[in-house]
């Protein structure tokens, strides 16, 4: 538990480091799941569509234990209506409570979907940069139906931290960007004020 306790401080220290982008998220979700013997690590990021304002979640990035199906793999995932599918998973993860169930015990139409890819059990915890729910991590047991001890739950709510921290400073960098650009543009001296 030590080296993942040890892992989650070197996946916040590359997120803040480097950014959030598809190499960075797929190394610190593995840097996590690996030690904890996890088959399948996700992050998953919420959005809004045109349509009437229908919430849906992206799977952004993804880990799997070598032999094991990425979720990439999965085009449902990448545009997951969650309350459809588990809409007091989504509610508890709004509320910025962590899930924890075997795929036994998950609503109807989330336990087919877990089914469908071989997951036994689900650990997710929400991310959320700044007040309002950003997105989640997941991490997935494709080998047992595994009552996730205090000690993961405990990992995986660092790991969410460093996302939302990482989400947050990138947030922060494009708004002093936009910043210095806008200054920038009105106090270039006009052609022939000189």
């Amino acid at each position: 538990m030590v080296e993942a306790f040890t892992k989650v401080s070197e996946a916040s220290r590359l997120l803040l480091d480097k950014g959030l982008c598809p190499a960075t998220g797929s190394d610190a979700l593995g840097m996590v799941a690996r030690p904890l013997k996890v088959d399948r690590a996700c992050l998953f990021e919420n959005r809004t569509t045109n349509l009437a304002g229908r919430f849906l979640t992206d799977l952004r990035y993804a880990w799997a234990e070598p032999g094991v199906v990425s979720p990439l793999a999965h085009p449902v995932l990448r545009s997951l209506p969650m309350r459809d599918y588990a809409m007091a998973w989504a509610d508890m993860l709004e509320a910025q409570m962590v899930v924890s169930c075997t795929t036994k015990e998950a609503p109807p139409m989330m336990r087919e979907l877990l089914e469908r890819q071989g997951v036994q059990s689900v650990l997710l915890c929400p991310i959320v940069p700044a007040k309002q729910w950003w997105g989640f991590v997941a991490f997935e047991d494709c080998r047992q139906a595994r009552l996730w001890r205090p000690e993961e739950i405990s990992l995986l709510k660092s790991l969410a931290r460093a996302v939302g921290a990482s989400v947050r400073h990138a947030n922060m960098r494009s708004s002093l960007s936009q910043v210095r650009t806008n200054l920038t543009s009105v106090l270039r001296p006009v052609a022939g004020d000189t």
